[in-house]
């Protein structure tokens, strides 16, 4: 174990020596010190035992030293090689750790590391330097040699890389509080230390042996009081360095040479004996203190979690030691010479001196604390406000900012105590009239001056802020302070400059607004007289249309009058000729009927067109009456009985179908024109004509059994002139106007007409027309039965 241990102190030696190691190596040392960075706040049982790996390691080493120190060989080479090496490499593992931290860490504290590394280096050399001497002179130690000279400057070195560590100033207390907190813990250390280390070596007779020892535990102890004044001068809530470690390291040794001193002093000090595991002891606790450093953990164990400043027990308790510590100090020095005095019957009257003296300083301090509770309410008050605040003298001068003007400004406190007032102005202190703090001061205390400027900001930057400079006299000294504050006025200025740029952007959408309500304007009066113009000009050209429309009508029905007598004389003619008394041969009979059907299609078209002229002209009279729907399907069957195509017409009537209201020539003429379009465009099959009441109305429908309507031509079937192909079979004789009278027939009888396809087949037209009112019904009725 023993060789183990000093082959793994040796290779890590090589790694913290002058080698350059690359950044493969120093990943493995980090994993390999990491777990010494206690404490660790992980939970997992594995890794806590990585965690303790290295300290479990050094402990068992030190178990297995003190072992062979009680109860191992008592060969002399045996002791002295095997004990001298054990502090050597426990020495050289610490300085060389040391050196190594002072290349990896940040900046500001290389320097203190670096010391540490050169302090303990020396130590190290001073151990191998005692090893080789005395293997060649071995009476060595027994008087004054080099090696307790060359241990001083080892403990000066030390004492310098502590005190080049940076360490945060206390966050509340006096700087005269704190000095005086040293002096009274560094006197009465020193007057413990004088009674503990240096009187008792006086007072004893001379015994041959080195008198020089006693330097090593008086360094010893000038380094724990150095550490102690370090900790009254730092902030305890962000130690930069781990005073508990620090301290047990320097108390072990500290004991471990002064049983040194005393065994070099009486002559009887062997090498390899019990009280050599103190320096091994304590460089284990000098490793534990490089390693648990805030610098180093950050290098070595990023990850770990540290607690908050103030937080957990051992800061808090070593807030509360900072402040307990001279009090302690004085009252173990009034306890140890009382019971010096107890025990030798004489008082020491330096000591009591000092004590007396301490005694009253205490009592200052304790008035001085007083002062600085007070104080630091008020000073806790300006620190809290969240305006920034300061005071600066008759000069202009800073003395006391908040941290809020140091974050206003992104300047440190310790910048702008530095500073002046002016400059933190953007321009030149002439520049500014109202900075003329001779006037406040005349104005008095409850004046001042206050207005809008800018503070220039570390930056570069610009803030705006209202400020407020007061005088404050005191009444001692009758000197100038002013105390200023300023609000920040950012966030006004960034809504007035919000607010400005919105009244600029609503004045100027304004003002488009007007320039397009103008051009609006002007447009819509050049399209209103556009319009006017158009509107005149097809006013004109309906009046003209009207007007050839009317001459067009009065044509077309001057033209049908004048048709309609010459094709009544040639019907006349042809009927008298067929029927007349002389007989007529078969092809004749055969021409005879067929003009007398084309005469009869032609006076059928000339009866349309008179028809259309008269609705257009509104001149076609319509005398809607109550009328049985019987009556309508007599008069038709009559009118259709010479044509071939009567004998496909079923006729379908309800016993109990109501009258109509309608004219009865017009819905004659339009269920001729439905049955003229049935028998041209379904020439096969049966055509049914129905009718019915349903909703208060009543309806008939003419049905054919061909092959229907195009889904295309559907809405177009009721226009005029509407054919659904222009260029069909001219054997379909039509001109597209039947239809359309239909239309104009139902509707001028406030009716409507519809056209669809029967889902069996076939086209289906319904015309729903209006029932009479039943009394209306049965007076007619009546009326036309007493006239039968």
């Amino acid at each position: 174990m023993v060789e183990r241990r000093i082959s793994a102190d040796e290779q890590i030696g090589c790694f913290m020596v002058g080698v350059k190691t690359s950044s493969c190596q120093i990943n493995t040392l980090r994993r390999c010190l990491a777990p010494a960075c206690l404490p660790c706040y992980n939970t997992s049982m594995t890794q806590t035992i990585q965690r303790l790996r290295l300290p479990l390691a050094v402990c068992l080493l030190l178990a297995l030293y003190a072992g062979w120190l009680l109860w191992g060989s008592t060969d002399p080479w045996e002791r002295y090689w095997l004990g001298n090496l054990s502090i050597l490499i426990g020495g050289a593992t610490a300085a060389a750790t040391a050196g190594w931290l002072s290349t990896v860490v940040q900046s500001e504290a290389r320097q203190g590391f670096r010391f540490l590394g050169l302090g303990l280096g020396i130590w190290a050399l001073n151990d191998l330097l005692r090893m080789i001497v005395l293997a060649v002179v071995p009476g060595f130690l027994s008087r004054p040699n080099v090696c307790d000279v060359l241990y001083l400057p080892g403990a000066l070195l030390v004492a310098t890389g502590l005190v080049r560590f940076p360490r945060p100033l206390p966050s509340s207390g006096s700087r005269l509080r704190r000095w005086l907190d040293v002096t009274l813990t560094s006197l009465a250390s020193l007057t413990l230390m004088y009674l503990l280390a240096v009187q008792p070596r006086l007072n004893a007779p001379p015994a041959g042996g080195n008198p020089l020892g006693i330097l090593y535990p008086l360094a010893d102890l000038a380094l724990l009081l150095l550490v102690v004044n370090l900790l009254l001068i730092s902030d305890a809530r962000r130690p930069s360095l781990p005073f508990g470690w620090l301290t047990a390291a320097l108390v072990v040794f500290a004991l471990t040479d002064l049983l040194y001193a005393t065994a070099l002093f009486s002559g009887n000090y062997q090498i390899g004996a019990a009280t050599d595991l103190g320096w091994a002891v304590g460089d284990a606790l000098w490793l534990a203190v490089l390693l648990r450093t805030p610098f180093a953990i950050r290098v070595l164990n990023p990850t770990e979690v540290r607690p908050q400043p103030g937080g957990g027990w051992l800061q808090g308790g070593l807030v509360r030691l900072q402040s307990l510590l001279p009090i302690l100090a004085v009252l173990v020095l009034g306890w140890f010479a009382l019971l010096d005095w107890q025990l030798t019957d004489q008082f020491n009257q330096p000591v009591l001196g000092v004590t007396v003296l301490l005694v009253l300083g205490l009592i200052a301090r304790q008035g001085l604390v007083t002062g600085e509770v007070e104080f630091e309410q008020y000073a806790g008050l300006v620190k809290s406000v969240a305006e920034p605040a300061f005071i600066c003298d008759e000069n202009g001068r800073l003395t006391l900012v908040n941290p809020a003007l140091a974050i206003a400004t992104g300047y440190s406190e310790a910048d702008l105590t530095s500073r002046t007032l002016a400059d933190l102005l953007p321009e030149p202190p002439g520049a500014y009239s109202w900075l003329d703090l001779a006037k406040i001061e005349q104005e008095g205390e409850g004046r001042g001056w206050s207005g809008e400027t800018v503070l220039l900001r570390s930056s570069g930057e610009r803030l705006p802020v209202f400020l407020s400079l007061r005088p404050v006299l005191s009444s001692s000294a009758k000197r100038l302070t002013i105390a200023g504050t300023a609000h920040d006025l950012s966030l006004q200025k960034r809504q007035q400059a919000a607010l400005q740029a919105a009244y600029e952007r609503i004045a100027a959408d304004r003002a488009e607004l007007e320039r397009l309500n103008r051009e609006l304007e002007r447009r819509v009066a050049e399209k209103t007289a556009d319009l006017s113009q158009a509107y005149q000009q097809l006013e004109a050209q309906n009046r003209m249309l009207r007007e050839l429309d009317r001459l067009k009508s009065d044509f077309v029905s001057l033209v049908s009058h004048e048709l309609r007598a010459p094709l009544t004389n040639i019907k006349s003619g042809i009927e008298l000729l067929m029927y007349g008394t002389r007989p007529l041969s078969g092809r004749s009979s055969q021409i005879l009927t067929l003009v007398q059907a084309e005469i009869e299609r032609l006076t059928h078209f000339v009866e349309t067109i008179l028809d259309l002229s008269a609705l257009d002209a509104g001149k076609l009279p319509l005398y809607p009456a109550p009328l049985p729907v019987s009556r309508i399907y007599t008069a038709l069957q009559n009118q259709i009985a010479h044509l071939p195509d009567a004998s496909r017409v079923r006729w379908s009537l309800p016993e109990d179908c109501p009258a109509v209201l309608a004219d009865e020539q017009a819905l004659t003429s339009v269920l001729f024109h439905l049955l003229d379009n049935a028998f041209k465009y379904a020439p096969q099959g049966e055509i049914e004509v129905s009718a019915g009441a349903e909703n208060g109305r009543l309806w008939l429908r003419v049905r054919d059994h061909g092959s229907g309507l195009p889904a295309d031509a559907l809405p177009h079937l009721f226009e005029q002139f509407y054919r659904h192909d222009s260029q069909d079979n001219r054997a379909i004789y039509g001109h597209g106007l039947g239809l359309y009278i239909v239309r104009r027939l139902v509707e001028a009888m406030q009716g409507e007409v519809r056209a669809e396809n029967h889902p069996q087949g076939g086209a289906c037209f319904t015309c729903w027309l209006p029932l009479v009112e039943m009394n209306e019904s049965e007076g007619s009725l009546q009326e036309e039965g007493s006239e039968t």
